[in-house]
């Protein structure tokens, strides 16, 4: 409007267009920006960037029994809804059951990741 106001007055100002359009697309862009970024993870299926990776392996490793994390994978498929998928070694003798319950509980309690696939394999 302002553009159109200002060639009305002062036909020979014909490049306020053009430069009411550029500004008006900074502006567009600068207000999507966020909502860009976050579709762009949600495409790539990158880790979401409120969780550490390494935090969690660290926290699933000190549970009792857990020897070790591998296979983690942690992606986002809407915003705010993440998945988790991990390989859980833990101690021939360990119980199985409660190890799965401790670490599901622990990565739903910590990082509020309610789904997830644990696989868990003995040494």
């Amino acid at each position: 409007m302002t553009g159109a106001a200002i060639i009305w007055y002062n036909p020979n100002l014909t490049i306020v267009d053009p430069i009411c359009t550029l500004l008006f697309s900074i502006i567009v862009f600068y207000t999507t920006i966020n909502i860009l970024r976050d579709i762009l993870d949600v495409l790539m299926e990158s880790t979401p960037r409120e969780i550490d990776a390494m935090r969690l392996e660290n926290g699933l490793c000190a549970i009792d029994e857990v020897v070790a994390i591998h296979e983690l994978h942690i992606w986002a498929i809407t915003v705010g809804k993440v998945l988790l998928a991990c390989h859980v070694k833990i101690r021939r003798d360990g119980n199985a059951e409660m190890v799965l319950d401790k670490v599901v509980d622990y990565i739903r309690r910590e990082y509020k990741i309610s789904h997830v696939t644990i696989q868990i394999e003995r040494e």
